[in-house]
């Protein structure tokens, strides 16, 4: 098939990563609107005068066209469709989490325009609130729109449902709650603990309107005991370490 029998790719995108590649080109990974993520060579993007390697960087949002390649896809032409906003380094290294999240728990090339809305969403939002709750948030919902969710209400051993006051704890191997009951049974397995407070704070950030949140009182015992389970579980389920996390703690945040 010649190149210009494949098929060319058109779609607003949200840039998840871009990387030099060999002399003078750019690799990049997006998340597209109707064609999930997308794959890409851009020749020639690293030239000084190449319009389309300024305006691929991460967390742009671009119209992007993409022609299909026999090895690996290309990047035709991209024009910019808002004009990014400036990220302090804090919110950089936050946005870097939530594209790195996107990009390790999505499979090329499924379309969910939902996903591609609440990305956007999430990157604006973390601009305008704390940037520690929303992509908690954001990661949270993800792992709900891509089949990953953990077992929250009820133990994965026994199938007991765990009570709001009822200690727990959290497997991330068995993907879930571990009553008291079962605790024994997962001695060694790399339990952690997941109180009240912990599932309260999951539970809210679930269900948070980036826009205009429900009032609630976030304990920093509780956040640290969060972010310690879900970035845990989520190495299990990917098996790859976040790199942007490294970033983070860099910046002791």
């Amino acid at each position: 098939m010649s190149e210009s029998q494949r098929e060319l790719l058109a779609d607003d995108a949200l840039v998840l990563h871009v990387k030099n590649w060999q002399t003078a080109d750019k690799y990049a990974v997006c998340f597209t609107k109707e064609h999930g993520k997308l794959r890409f060579i851009a020749y020639g993007a690293r030239y000084e005068k190449n319009i389309h390697g300024r305006l691929l960087q991460p967390f742009a949002n671009l119209h992007i066209e993409v022609q299909q390649g026999q090895k690996i896809d290309k990047l035709r032409s991209c024009e910019l469709l808002q004009m990014p906003k400036s990220m302090d380094m804090q919110q950089m290294a936050y946005a870097a989490v939530a594209s790195e999240l996107t990009a390790v728990l999505t499979e090329d090339r499924v379309p969910q325009p939902e996903l591609y809305e609440m990305l956007g969403a999430a990157l604006a939002a973390l601009m305008q609130r704390n940037p520690r709750l929303v992509v908690l948030s954001y990661a949270i919902k993800l792992l709900a729109a891509t089949g990953f969710a953990p077992q929250l209400t009820h133990c994965v051993h026994c199938g007991e449902a765990v009570t709001a006051q009822e200690n727990a704890w959290f497997s991330p191997l068995q993907g879930g709650l571990i009553c008291s009951s079962c605790r024994s049974t997962y001695n060694g397995d790399g339990l952690e603990p997941c109180g009240a407070e912990t599932r309260e704070l999951w539970q809210w950030l679930a269900q948070l309107d980036y826009e205009q949140p429900t009032p609630f009182k976030v304990r920093g015992g509780a956040l640290m005991e969060l972010e310690k389970i879900l970035f845990k579980f989520i190495f299990f389920q990917t098996d790859k370490p976040l790199n942007s996390l490294n970033f983070l703690s860099q910046l002791q945040l």
